[in-house]
């Protein structure tokens, strides 16, 4: 029923990447003898059924997937790519930090694909991305946001948060700090060696 609130394109895109993470489940190898290298919070997340391990054969790093949610209606899913520091600081305070010039998230099953590059390795930053958050938040700010700052990037609509972006962050947080808005990790990559 949500899928319907979904544009044509956002709903081919969230059934593709649904598929691929059911397909990467069943190939996946066990991971019970390598838990250990994964974070306490990433650990709980796959023991609560709430992350699939998705980890290949011979694979250089453990990789954890939840499939994304379709939001209630007057919401819209942002994703971002995240670091370690952002992602530990995010869980523990319940907010973004503003410690990221840029710290781009990115809009619908579309903005998901995109950010699954700087975890492929197809795309680059120097904050070594380990993570990627889902937020569910209010189409209202997500306007907002674009009036702010808004660029395409790889096909998709790119909003910036930091200081040298759009400067949102604050409202973002707000949105979170009013308990309006929600976040989740839907991929991790914890690096074997």
């Amino acid at each position: 029923k949500n899928m319907e609130r979904l544009s044509p394109r956002s709903q081919n895109q969230w059934t593709t990447n649904h598929k691929k993470l059911e397909k990467a489940i069943k190939k996946a190898i066990s991971i019970q003898s390598l838990k250990y290298r994964l974070l306490p919070h990433e650990s709980q997340l796959l023991d609560d059924g709430l992350l699939s391990n998705i980890t290949h054969r011979n694979a250089s790093s453990i990789w954890l997937e939840a499939a994304s949610s379709i939001p209630g209606v007057g919401f819209a899913n942002l994703y971002r790519p995240m670091g370690d520091l952002e992602a530990l600081f995010l869980l523990e305070h319940g907010i973004l930090p503003d410690t990221q010039p840029y710290q781009t998230v990115v809009e619908g099953p579309c903005g998901r694909w995109y950010c699954d590059k700087y975890l492929n390795g197809r795309k680059w930053v120097d904050s070594s991305p380990t993570t990627i958050i889902e937020f569910t938040v209010p189409v209202e700010l997500i306007q907002h946001l674009k009036s702010l700052q808004m660029k395409i990037e790889d096909g998709v609509m790119s909003m910036g948060l930091g200081d040298k972006a759009g400067g949102g962050l604050s409202i973002f947080n707000q949105s979170f700090t009013d308990g309006v808005s929600s976040f989740r990790i839907v991929k991790i990559k914890r690096k074997l060696g």
